[in-house]
Order: C-alpha cells, then structure tokens, then sequence
C-alpha cells in the first residue's frame, strides 16, 4: 500500500530527518543484537534462526490475512518487526536487570526465577514492545486508524521479539528438552507475543482514533496494563491453577491439557473480537463512502464493489484481464477510496487535525488519478464496480472538482 502522510509544507522537512533518525537508530539497535548473538550463542543463533522462522512465518502471514481490508504501509510494518527483534530485546536486557537489582535491594531478598517469570518479564517485555507502538504513532499518526491497526503493528513487534527470544530458547534448550521447547514455542504458542502486545496496540488504536493526548496516553497505559496481565497468566497460569484441581503444573499432559481448556478459548475470543473489529471498519467504510456518493464522488456500484470482500475480489479479477497497469491501478482505487474513508472517519471524530482537509483533498485526487488511470486502461471504475457486483452500471454525470485550494468537500467543519 502506497504511504501517505499528509502534513504541512513547513513540518514535512522535519518529518522526513526524524523518519531517518529513527530507521537509523532502529538498524543500529538491531546489528547490536545480532551481533550480542552470534558472540554469545556462535553458531547455534545462525542454525536455531531457522525453526526460529516457522512461528515468524505464522504471525507474518495471519496479520497479512486480517491487515487485507486497509493495508498498512509496508515501511511501517518493517519498522515495527525490526523494533521488536532489536530495539525491544535491548531495552528488556537492560530494564530486566534493573528490575532485579533494585527490586531485590528494595525488598532486601534475593529475587528468584519465579518472580522473574510472573513479574519481571510481563513488566519489562510489554513495557519496551509498547514503547515501539507510541513511536509508531508518533511518526505515522495518519496509518494508526483503530483498534485493528493497532493490533496490525503490535503483532509485527511482538513477532520480531517472539523470533529472537526463540533463538535464544532453542539454542539454550538442551538435547533433552529441544524438542518440547520447538513444539511449545513454535507450534502450540506462535501467537502468543503477537496476542500479548495487541492487547496493548488495540487499546492505543481505539484512543488514537478519538484523539486528544490524555486519551492516547490513557488508551496505552490501560492498554499494557493488560498486556502485563496476559502476559503473565500465559506464564504462570497453569501453576497456579492446575493445583487448585490436584494436578501436578510441571507434568506436561497436564500443561497440554490447561493449553487446551484455557489458552485456546481465550486465543479464539481475541480472534473474534478482531474479525468483529474488521467487520465494524467495512460498516464503517460504506457509510463514510456513501456519503460521497451523494455528492458524486462515487457511484452506487463502486461503494457497494468497495465495502465487499467477495466484489473486491472479482473487480481486480476482472481488471487482471485487462493488463498488470489496469489491475494496480484498480487495486490502487480501491486502496486509496478505503483510505479517504478513513480519513473522513478520523476528520468527523476529531475535529481538532489541522491537517484534516488537506488529507481528504489529497486522497480525493488520489482517487480521481486511480480512476484516470483505469480509463486510459480501456475501461471505466464504474464498469468494473458494476460487473463485480452484478448490477446496471450507473455513470455520474457531473464530474465533482476540488475548487477550494484550503477545503475539500464534506470534511466536517
């Protein structure tokens, strides 16, 4: 998907160094730890990588699957598994053992495995993945539109931090506990960073859609707060409940079982909410559409073709017979009139974007350039919304046209 972020010409020069400063130092971040691995774990980091990318492959292809509906720019995705993998291993090395040494001096007592795993890892590992969403959100505030997205870009730094804990896992297993560790970590639990830090970019997408500062900051601390507490039932739930019904935790028929009568249930009511979330975007995205439509920016046909999987699905089917530049620039109008959709949805929430009319005009223009595009391709948007949903093509009549250099049309006053 092509990125757009929309700002005034006097702030577009600091965005464009501070989008390089922080690549820059993300890329640094990540040779540190590549190298951090390979000294410590020599050639076991380069073998272990490997069974390391099944779990990867899993969450990369899932989040493809549920992202398909307003694509996230791809920059931004790779910005977010290469902060999980480096930046965030990083910080929870750091904070980890700052966690430790004061806590124990706090307390006066030596600080055992056990609270390492229920506490110091939940705190400090969601803490460090949660900060790469709060710069995700700074840098591409436009891209960060819901709950979905959120969830989108927390599951690219959850697995990029999921694939260099597994190296480390794998490679410090043993012979005789490689195996279980392969099938725990990365057949039964490939989701479970992903899931742990979604929570966390769910509750900041929804805040960041409403807007206003102490909204995102509330939405991102309630938001790690409960990744905190996943985080840590994942950990050390079946200890503290298997016992409660005679059952021995370390037995592992008995963790399976708990895996099976807990973890999986919950994991499904997570991917309901999401698939419920997406369903709630497509309402969303015809109602703003339609809107437009009463204005002539879009026919009935190409809303409708729009706001539905299987119409999506035989449009660009359809515009594949016509030529590679057709099919783009139909996947492009549909991209592009989802995005303006979006944008229309942020604008009438929060009032207070400046730049709010200067997203719509551009995305506006963006769309009657995809349409310019599909017409020199030897058809029309309309024929092709038409013929993917089966109805009468209904041609506009009056072309609509941005007049106001300053204000786009319909953008909420």
């Amino acid at each position: 998907m092509r990125y757009i972020e929309e700002t005034a010409p006097g702030r577009r020069d600091a965005s464009n160094s501070l989008w390089v400063a922080v690549v820059g130092v993300l890329l640094v971040f990540l040779l540190i730890v590549v190298g951090w691995l390979l000294v410590t774990l020599e050639a076991s980091a380069i073998i272990m990588a490997l069974p390391a990318m099944v779990p990867l492959a899993i969450v990369l292809g899932s989040a493809w699957w549920l992202d398909r509906w307003e694509p996230e720019p791809r920059l931004l995705l790779a910005l977010g598994l290469v902060y999980g993998a480096g930046a965030s291993v990083l910080g929870t090395l750091w904070g980890g053992n700052l966690m430790m040494r004061v806590t124990g001096k706090a307390l006066e007592l030596p600080i055992g495995e056990a609270i390492a795993i229920s506490v110091q890892g939940p705190v400090v590992e969601e803490v460090m993945k949660g900060l790469g969403l709060l710069l995700i959100l700074a840098i591409a505030r436009r891209e960060f539109d819901g709950p979905v997205d959120g969830f989108i870009y927390a599951a690219m730094i959850g697995a990029g931090f999921a694939f260099t804990e597994n190296i480390l896992y794998f490679a410090n297993a043993g012979e005789e506990s490689l195996v279980w560790t392969l099938v725990v970590r990365g057949i039964l639990s490939p989701f479970a960073h992903a899931l742990f830090t979604g929570l966390a970019g769910m509750a900041l997408g929804w805040a960041a859609r409403y807007g206003g500062t102490w909204r995102v900051a509330a939405g991102w601390v309630g938001g790690t707060v409960l990744a905190i507490l996943a985080h840590a039932f994942w950990n050390t739930g079946s200890v503290l409940l298997l016992p409660l019904v005679g059952v021995d935790p370390s037995n592992p028929v008995a963790w399976i079982a708990f895996y099976v009568l807990v973890q999986i249930p919950l994991f499904c009511v997570i991917v309901w909410f999401l698939l419920h979330l997406r369903e709630r975007d497509r309402r969303m995205t015809k109602a703003r559409l339609e809107e437009y439509c009463e204005k002539g920016w879009f026919t009935p046909n190409e809303v409708a073709m729009i706001t539905d999987w299987g119409s999506r699905v035989k449009a660009l089917r359809w515009a594949k017979q016509g030529g590679d530049e057709r099919h783009r620039a139909m996947r492009d109008f549909i991209e592009d009139a989802t995005r303006l959709a979006y944008a229309r949805e942020h604008a009438r929430i929060d009032k207070r974007d400046p730049d709010r009319r200067r997203v719509e005009r551009s995305l506006l223009n963006r769309v009657q350039e995809d349409r310019s595009r599909i017409q020199r391709a030897g058809t029309s948007a309309t024929a092709i919304a038409a013929a993917a949903t089966g109805q009468i093509p209904i041609i506009r009549q009056d072309e609509p046209t941005l007049r106001d250099e300053d204000q786009a049309p319909l953008t909420p006053a």
